[in-house]
């Protein structure tokens, strides 16, 4: 008889970690879409660090052009 492997992504599949895990993916809102860290780094042309923190310093609600600015502007 055979033996069973199961991948560790298809165990988690339907519970709450596998669940947060995907929904974590999606952390940021711009412009009403979820969309990923990755999604913003390559349609800014950055890296994912330069992005992740691009979209944690704001302003809120982001916006592609916020996102594509360097630096905050000063209020």
């Amino acid at each position: 008889m055979g033996t069973v492997s199961i991948r560790p992504e298809e165990s988690r599949a339907g519970s709450r970690r596998g669940g947060a895990a995907r929904a974590a993916l999606y952390a940021h809102v711009v412009e009403g879409k979820n969309v990923t860290t990755a999604q913003i780094a390559r349609r800014l042309g950055i890296t994912e660090h330069a992005a992740l923190g691009r979209a944690k310093r704001g302003p809120f609600p982001l916006t592609w052009d916020a996102l594509a600015s360097k630096r905050r502007k000063a209020a």
